[in-house]
């Protein structure tokens, strides 16, 4: 099967029938732990089965990938018929692999707007240990003083508690006190997108929760950042084919996120619009020219590729490319202003990760539009093992992350694996360990 990528665009292609399939042998996993996702992006659909392992770690088992085409738009899908196909033929991928069914998967997804606002939440305690039912307590009034007139939440994420008058109290269970105030993010999405979302999810014969849909920032998040990041103060910058996902942590805490409607599509349509070519012709293009540079990080002696050796043409086609990619990081400037974050208390910098971060010269370009921030690329490398060829790379970040939001959300389980006919993951315990809100909570801070 010869496989070919493409740059910012993160389009998929083989050479029997366009759909991706990493491989590996069929086996049986004793006392292991299997959880699957499903990554509902703009240029493909992505099912991916994980064993969790000790020391926060997965080790991949099964990839499944098919492109979208034009059925899921800036994250939003537009045709559910064809967002059906594309899920079942990447769940199949995986079945034939994993030997079991998937019936219940998270889902990524980062489609309409997205709004998020901060919350306090007062519960008393009346001198009383602060147990688990206080955390839920926060989280439903959170969720009751939001107005949502059109929007659905998606996240309520505490950043910070307070007990009579100690502040900053990361994790209050065990404390006692007479008053538990909270400080918690709500995160609230678009009804009728989130609606259609799970309808696809549904028609394709899968289970799926309200708590098991997952933004694509928070996702990337948890498995591209550490919480020393968090801690320092980071910009989780995802620049995926239909759209830039940003996350921001100041001391820990959640500060926001945005999810911009621009990728490196975007990229690609530009071209094709200056050249007068079709959207195809203008990837090839953009793929053959772009692989000409420098990779995405200069080297040691800091070179920054050879664009003034290209030909006029050439140069034209890098012109066009890097003008759409500063407007995307303008854009993400704008985000951090509208949250009105100091850059000061950003110390890690921004971090950037998905497809286009794969784009040569993407730090320097980025280090002169983000300036004075530090520049890194983020890699999800050290987290994962298994079938890491391609799970490994940034524009699977997010769905490599959803594997770790679904053991933060589902809690630790052991299935028995050894029958073909057992639905493998994928299914929640019906009684979840006691511990298994708070590890959801806890990780995704």
């Amino acid at each position: 099967m010869v496989l070919s990528g493409e740059i910012g665009g993160e389009k998929c292609n083989d050479d029997e029938g366009g759909i991706l399939m990493e491989l590996k042998e069929s086996q049986h996993f004793p006392e292991t732990s299997l959880y699957a996702a499903l990554d509902l992006g703009s240029t493909k659909v992505v099912a991916i089965v994980g064993n969790a392992l000790e020391d926060n770690l997965f080790e991949i088992v099964s990839v499944g990938v098919a492109p979208t085409g034009n059925f899921i738009r800036n994250g939003t899908i537009v045709d559910v018929q064809q967002a059906v196909s594309a899920i079942n033929r990447a769940l199949d991928q995986v079945v034939r692999v994993v030997g079991r069914p998937v019936k219940k998967v998270v889902v990524g997804f980062a489609g309409g707007e997205v709004v998020g606002t901060d919350q306090r939440v007062i519960v008393a305690l009346r001198d009383r240990e602060v147990q688990l039912p206080d955390i839920e307590k926060v989280m439903q009034e959170a969720r009751s003083m939001v107005n949502r007139p059109v929007s659905e939440i998606l996240h309520v994420i505490p950043k910070s508690y307070t007990i009579d008058d100690l502040s900053g109290i990361p994790n209050p269970i065990g404390m006692v006190g007479n008053r538990l105030e909270a400080s918690v993010h709500v995160i609230k999405g678009s009804e009728m997108v989130i609606a259609n979302l799970k309808r696809t999810v549904e028609r394709a014969g899968l289970s799926v929760s309200d708590g098991d849909l997952i933004l694509h920032p928070l996702a990337s998040a948890r498995v591209v950042l550490s919480e020393d990041d968090k801690e320092l103060g980071v910009v989780l910058v995802d620049i995926g084919g239909g759209t830039t996902n940003v996350a921001v942590y100041v001391n820990g805490a959640i500060v926001g996120v945005r999810v911009i409607p621009l990728g490196g599509i975007n990229m690609t349509r530009d071209l094709a619009i200056v050249r007068r070519v079709s959207q195809e012709e203008a990837e090839r293009i953009k793929i053959q020219t772009l692989s000409r540079l420098s990779p995405a990080e200069p080297g040691p002696d800091g070179t920054e590729g050879a664009v003034e050796a290209l030909d006029a043409p050439s140069r034209e086609v890098v012109e066009i490319v890097e003008a759409r990619l500063v407007e995307i990081l303008e854009r993400v400037v704008a985000c951090l202003k509208e949250m009105k974050v100091d850059i000061q208390y950003l110390q890690r910098g921004v971090v950037l990760t998905g497809g286009v971060s794969n784009m040569p010269q993407m730090v320097e370009i980025a280090r002169k539009v983000l300036s004075p921030l530090h520049i890194t690329l983020g890699s999800v490398e050290s987290r994962v093992q298994g079938v890491v060829d391609r799970a490994s790379l940034p524009e699977y970040s997010s769905a490599v992350g959803l594997l770790f939001c679904a053991k933060d959300h589902w809690g630790e389980m052991v299935p028995e694996l050894d029958s073909p006919k057992q639905e493998v993951l994928l299914s929640p315990p019906e009684k979840k360990p006691a511990g298994s809100i708070w590890s959801w909570i806890k990780e995704i801070i």
